[in-house]
């Protein structure tokens, strides 16, 4: 067997090089989004540790405002929420769990109702939304399509 030339040997160097710089990014990624995870547990941790709310309102003010910095920490990291209510349905991010009769002013394919949030990471989609869409005609065309 021969020696590895100059240029193997570079060529190896600099692709370990990029590797462990790729990892450390990704790290630095993944802490981030772990703290910024973090901060949402503990508000939790705070909302629980009062107790059982009396003001059923103000506890649910306050679940939202959670959910809202969930959400927020996960958007600012790259994922998106797909599915809305009056979009049309797209096999590429929906599936659609179930199809009723088109309301009046609804077009065939929009979706009706959110069954289950949909996401996309980086232009990935992780999970396609589970809508309930409208179909022109009188009765309902079933469930479960994709």
């Amino acid at each position: 067997m021969s020696e590895p030339s100059a240029a193997a040997a570079r060529l190896a160097f600099e692709y370990s090089r990029d590797l462990a710089a790729r990892d450390a990014a990704h790290q630095a990624l993944t802490e981030r989004l772990l703290l910024r995870c973090a901060d949402v547990l503990d508000s939790f941790d705070r909302l629980l540790a009062d107790g059982a709310a009396d003001d059923v309102a103000a506890y649910r003010r306050s679940l939202g405002l959670i959910a809202g910095q969930l959400e927020t920490a996960l958007a600012d990291e790259g994922m998106e929420r797909l599915g809305r209510v009056g979009e049309r349905a797209e096999p590429a991010t929906h599936h659609v769990a179930e199809a009723r009769p088109a309301p009046a002013g609804a077009g065939a394919d929009e979706v009706l109702e959110i069954v289950q949030r949909g996401y996309r990471y980086r232009g990935h989609v992780l999970r396609a939304a589970r809508v309930v869409v409208a179909v022109d005609g009188g009765a309902e065309q079933g469930t479960e399509r994709e």
